[in-house]
C-alpha cells in the first residue's frame, strides 16, 4: 500500500503560477487526446489505442455501469460484472501489435468499463487486484460526453468525520491539584467556518479541473467530548470517563498528521473501526479531522494542536479500504483538505490513467527532474517532473491540474458519472446547488455561451484559481483572497485591456519593470511617478509594491501602513517557477521597533535595504538585488522576467495576499534608453593624505611587464602599440582605490587583477579605460565584458584617473569626477595587483600613482 505524507508549517514556507485554460471544458464538440490511451471521446463512442507484446486480434470487452468490478463486497454479495447481461465484445479483424479501436453505439453521459484482450501478457499481482483476468488486462473506465444541453462530470463523494471537541485531559490537571478552566465546545458558527473550508477545497478542485471533477465532501460530526491521551489519576469529575478519540495514536503527536487512521462507518460514526465497511456505492475517499486542544498554563488558554497531514492512497480499494487522509484542526483546514485530498487524487490518477509521466495527476510536492550521484556512491533521482512555472501551495496544484485534458478527467475509474444541465454548452452548469459553483452563483448568463461577448463563461471563471488565502489558522482568517472575475464585463480589472488580451486580466497593474536607477536610502519620494506593480487595501493595511532596474541592480519599494507584523516575498528571476530552485530569492521583513530582514528559505545574496517611517506611520522599505556579482541574477538590458509573490501579515496574524495567494506576478524589464544618472554615493578622489601608498615613477616597488615603459626625466613614458604593464603587487584587497596621474593621446588604462590571473592585460579582470578605440570610447571592461559609456576622453595635458572598488560597486573617476559606475561581478574575490597599462599608440606618460587598501 502506498502512503503519501506531507508536512505543513504555517509560516514562511516554500509556494503562484501563470495557469492556462487551454481545454474546451464543455461537450459541444468531441474530445481529442491523440497521444494517450483514450484518443477520442464523443457522446456515443470512445476510441482506444494500445500496443501488445505479440500480435493478436484487436478485441475489447465493454460494459456500462457505475460500480467497478473491484468494489469490495462481503461474502454473499460478490458480483462478477463481466458475466452479466449487457457485456459487449468489440473486435477488429486481423492480428497486429499496434491496435486502434472505436467503441460506438454508446449512450451519452454514461460510464463504461473496458478490458483489453492481450493473451501474451502475464498480469502483475497489482493488475490482478484491479481486475486483470487473463487473457484480459485490468479494468479501466471512460465516460461519454453528455447529451446536447448537458455536461458530463465525475462525482467523487468523500466521507469526512469531524471530531471538534477533543481535549488533552491530562493537561488540565497539574501536580498541585489545580484544574484548568473548562474548555468550551466549538460553536455552531465555528463549525460553519470549518464546513466552508471544505467547500473552498471542493470549489478549488472543481474550477481547476475545468468543472469536470466534483469532490463532494460529505461531513459527519461526532461532537462528543473526547479524550486525547490518558486520563490522570486525579481526574476532575467534568473530564472523567470521556472516550478516547479514535484519532489518538497512542502518543501525543505522531507525524505528519498527528494522529491515527481508522475507517469511518457512516451508519455508526462513533464506532472506532479498522475493518472494511460494505457500501453499495463505495466512497473512494475519506478524511478524519480531530480538533484536539491542550491547556497552556503560560498563556492561560486552551490551544489547538496543529499538524501537517498524512494520506494513504486508494491502493486498498479492492479490499474495501478507501483512500484516507488524516490531520488535526489547529492549522489551515482549507489548505490541509486541498493538499491532502490531492494526494488521494494522485492515487486515483495512478489507477485510472496510464500511470506514466504524461498521463497522471501530478504529485503536489514539486521537484524538477534530477539525477545525482551522492558522495557515498548512491544515486538519488526524481524521474517525473513536478515543478513548473508556478508558485507555492495553491498555485502549484492549480497549475498542474489545469494540464489535464477533459478526456483525462473523464477517464477517472473512481467516483460516479453524472450529467448536469448546461443549456448554452459553455462548460459552466446552469443552476445546480449541489455543485461548488454554477452560472447562477457566478453571475453569468446560462443562455449565453459568452456572457461578456468575448470569452466563454468557463474561461472567464478560470481567469481565477479561486485559491482562498495565504496559509493561516482557519478560525482566524480574513475574507477570501481570490479575485472573482466579472462575468458581465469585457475588462474584469478595469485597466483598459479586455480579458481576452490582458496578460493579467485580474490585476490592473502593467507587468513591467521600469528602467530607472533608484537610490536605496529608505526615501520613497523618487518613486513617486513610477507606476505600482501591486497595491492592496485589506484588513486595515495599505500596501504598495514598485520595482525598477538598471544594468547593475534590481530595485524594489514596499510601503505599508497599518498594524502589520511581517511581509513575505518570493522572487523568481529565471521565470521557471519557485520549485525549479533556479534564480529564486526570498525576503521576509519583520516589524518592530526596528525592522528585521531575513531570507526564509531561498537566500538573497547581495541584498541591500534601507527603511524609514513617515509621520503618518507608513513604513518605507527600499531594497536592491545585484545583477551578477554576489547576486544570483544576471541580465543585459531589458527583456528579463521576474516573478513576485507577496503577502502581508497583520498583527492579529491574518494574512493578506497582494495577488492571488502564492501567485507569481511576472513582469518584464523594459529596455533602458539614454544614460542612467550615477548613484549619489561615489567615492571621493584619493588624496595623498588618504592614500596608503604614494609611488613616484622611480619607486623601486613598481614592477613591469614588457619593455614599453621607460623612466625618462623623472616620469615613466610608454611608446609603441605593444601592451606593457606597470604594477604594484603583494596586495590582498577586497576594496581599493587606484589613482594615477597620466598624460596620453588616448587609452588611459587602469587595471586590478586576481591572484589566479597569470598574465595581466587589458582584456581580463577589472579594467577601466578612458579614450579607447582611437579616443572614442570610455568604459569598464569587467572580466571581458564591456559596461557603461562615458563621455570624457583623453585630452592634452595631465589628468587624474581613479579606479575604485568597494561595497559591491566599481567606479571610475576622471579629474576627481565620477564618470562610470558598475556592479562588481566578483565582490568577494580579493585582488593582489593594481596596474597602469600602456600601449595602443597612446604615448602614455605616468607622473604619480596612489593606492588605498584597507
Amino acid at each position: 500500500m502506498r502512503i503519501v505524507k506531507s508536512f505543513l508549517v504555517l509560516c514562511a514556507l516554500l509556494i503562484g503560477c501563470a495557469v492556462s485554460t487551454g481545454f474546451a471544458g464543455d461537450d459541444s464538440a468531441p474530445l481529442s487526446d491523440p497521444t494517450r490511451p483514450v484518443t477520442r471521446i464523443t457522446r456515443t463512442s470512445f476510441t482506444l489505442q494500445y500496443f501488445t507484446q505479440q500480435p493478436c486480434e484487436t478485441m475489447v470487452q465493454v460494459r456500462e455501469g457505475d460500480i467497478p468490478m473491484i468494489a469490495w463486497r462481503p461474502e454473499g454479495k460478490k458480483t462478477d460484472f463481466w458475466t452479466q447481461p449487457g457485456v459487449r465484445v468489440v473486435r477488429v479483424a486481423g492480428r497486429r501489435q499496434w491496435h486502434t479501436v472505436t467503441v460506438d453505439g454508446l449512450k451519452p453521459g454514461k460510464r463504461y468499463f473496458y478490458r483489453i484482450y492481450d493473451p501474451s501478457t502475464t498480469p502483475t499481482p497489482e493488475e490482478r487486484r484491479w481486475g486483470a483476468e487473463p487473457p484480459w488486462r485490468r479494468e479501466y473506465a471512460v465516460s461519454t460526453q453528455a447529451p446536447k444541453g448537458y455536461k458530463t462530470i465525475i462525482h467523487v463523494p468523500v466521507k469526512v468525520l469531524l471530531m471538534p471537541n477533543v481535549v488533552n485531559v491530562a493537561s488540565a490537571h497539574d501536580a498541585g491539584g489545580a484544574i484548568a478552566p473548562r474548555p468550551q465546545k466549538l460553536t455552531p458558527q465555528e463549525l460553519e467556518i470549518i464546513r466552508r473550508e471544505y467547500e473552498t477545497a471542493s470549489r478549488f478542485f472543481w474550477v481547476n479541473s475545468g468543472m469536470r471533477f466534483w469532490v463532494d465532501f460529505q461531513i459527519f460530526i461526532d461532537d462528543r467530548w473526547q479524550r486525547w491521551g490518558p486520563e490522570p489519576d486525579n481526574v476532575d469529575s467534568f473530564y472523567k470517563g470521556w472516550p478516547v478519540c479514535r484519532s489518538y495514536p497512542g502518543e501525543d503527536f505522531r507525524g505528519p498528521g498527528g494522529g491515527e487512521f481508522t475507517i469511518l462507518d457512516t451508519k455508526d460514526i462513533q464506532r472506532t473501526n479498522t475493518q472494511p465497511v460494505y457500501e453499495e456505492r463505495p466512497y473512494p475517499g475519506q478524511i478524519e479531522q480531530a480538533f484536539p486542544r491542550r491547556w497552556n498554563p503560560r498563556t492561560g488558554k486552551w490551544e489547538f494542536y496543529g499538524s501537517g497531514g498524512g494520506t494513504f492512497g486508494v491502493d486498498g480499494l479492492p479490499d474495501g479500504i478507501p483512500a484516507r487522509s488524516q490531520f488535526l484542526g489547529g492549522g489551515d483546514t482549507a489548505w490541509l483538505v486541498t493538499h491532502e485530498f490531492h494526494h488521494q487524487m494522485e492515487s486515483f490518477g495512478a489507477f485510472s490513467l496510464a500511470n506514466r509521466e504524461d498521463d497522471r495527476i501530478v504529485f503536489n510536492h514539486p521537484e524538477p527532474r534530477y539525477r545525482r550521484t551522492n558522495p557515498d556512491g548512491t544515486v538519488s533521482e526524481n524521474t517525473w517532473n513536478g515543478a513548473g512555472r508556478h508558485g507555492e501551495h495553491w498555485q502549484c496544484m492549480a497549475y498542474w491540474d489545469r494540464t489535464l485534458t477533459d478526456a483525462q478527467w473523464l477517464r477517472m475509474y473512481v467516483g460516479y458519472t453524472l450529467t448536469v444541465r448546461d443549456a448554452d454548452e459553455d462548460g459552466v452548469p446552469d443552476d445546480d446547488p449541489r455543485l461548488p459553483l454554477d452560472e447562477k452563483r457566478f453571475g453569468s448568463n446560462p443562455r449565453k455561451r459568452s456572457t461578456d461577448g468575448r470569452i466563454t463563461d468557463l474561461r472567464k471563471v478560470m481567469l481565477s484559481t479561486w485559491a482562498y488565502s495565504h496559509l493561516q489558522f482557519s478560525l482566524n482568517k480574513p475574507p477570501a483572497q481570490y479575485i472573482k472575475p466579472n462575468p458581465t464585463s469585457v475588462d474584469s480589472d478595469g485597466d483598459g485591456l479586455t480579458d481576452d488580451s490582458d496578460p493579467y486580466p485580474l490585476y490592473p497593474w502593467q507587468p513591467f519593470i521600469y528602467a530607472y536607477r533608484a537610490t536605496v536610502d529608505g526615501d520613497d519620494s523618487e518613486w513617486k511617478e513610477v507606476p505600482p506593480a501591486g497595491e492592496m487595501n485589506k484588513g486595515g493595511l495599505h500596501f504598495t509594491f514598485k520595482q525598477a532596474h538598471d544594468e547593475n541592480t534590481y530595485y524594489a519599494l514596499f510601503t505599508v501602513k497599518g498594524n502589520w507584523k511581517r511581509i513575505y516575498a518570493v522572487f523568481d528571476g529565471e521565470g521557471k517557477g519557485v520549485f525549479s530552485r533556479e534564480g529564486i530569492q526570498t525576503i521576509e521583513v519583520l516589524n518592530g521597533d526596528t525592522l528585521t530582514v531575513r531570507s526564509p528559505w531561498a537566500p538573497a545574496p547581495g541584498l541591500k535595504w534601507k527603511s524609514s517611517r513617515k509621520a503618518d506611520g507608513t513604513t518605507v522599505f527600499e531594497f536592491s538585488l545585484p545583477n551578477r556579482g554576489e547576486g544570483i541574477w544576471f541580465w543585459t538590458r531589458g527583456g528579463r522576467e521576474i516573478g513576485a509573490s507577496i503577502d502581508v501579515i497583520a498583527a492579529d496574524d491574518k494574512a493578506y495576499s497582494l495577488y492571488e495567494p502564492y501567485h507569481l506576478f511576472y513582469a518584464v524589464m523594459l529596455e533602458p534608453n539614454g544614460r542612467f544618472p550615477l548613484p549619489a554615493n561615489a567615492p571621493a578622489e584619493l588624496s595623498r593624505e588618504s592614500a596608503t601608498r604614494v609611488l613616484m615613477p622611480n619607486d623601486p616597488a613598481l614592477k613591469f611587464t614588457g619593455s614599453g615603459w621607460k623612466l625618462e626625466g623623472g616620469v615613466l613614458r610608454h611608446s609603441g602599440h605593444e601592451e606593457s604593464v606597470v604594477y604594484i603587487d603583494g596586495l590582498n584587497a577586497l576594496e581599493f582605490d587606484l589613482w594615477a596621474q597620466i598624460e596620453a593621446k588616448q587609452d588611459g588604462i587602469l587595471g586590478a587583477f586576481l591572484p589566479g590571473t597569470p598574465h595581466m592585460n587589458a582584456g581580463v579582470d577589472y579594467i577601466a579605460f578612458v579614450g579607447g578605440y582611437g579616443n572614442t570610447i570610455t568604459r569598464f571592461r569587467l572580466f571581458g565584458r564591456e559596461e557603461g559609456d562615458g563621455e570624457v576622453m583623453m585630452t592634452p595635458g595631465k589628468h587624474s584617473l581613479q579606479l575604485s572598488r568597494r561595497g559591491g560597486e566599481v567606479w571610475l573617476l576622471v579629474d576627481g569626477k565620477p564618470i562610470l559606475y558598475a556592479a562588481d561581478p566578483n565582490p568577494k574575490q580579493p585582488v593582489n595587483r593594481l596596474a597602469v597599462i600602456g600601449g595602443y599608440g597612446g604615448d602614455q606618460v605616468l607622473y604619480e600613482i596612489r593606492i588605498r587598501v584597507p
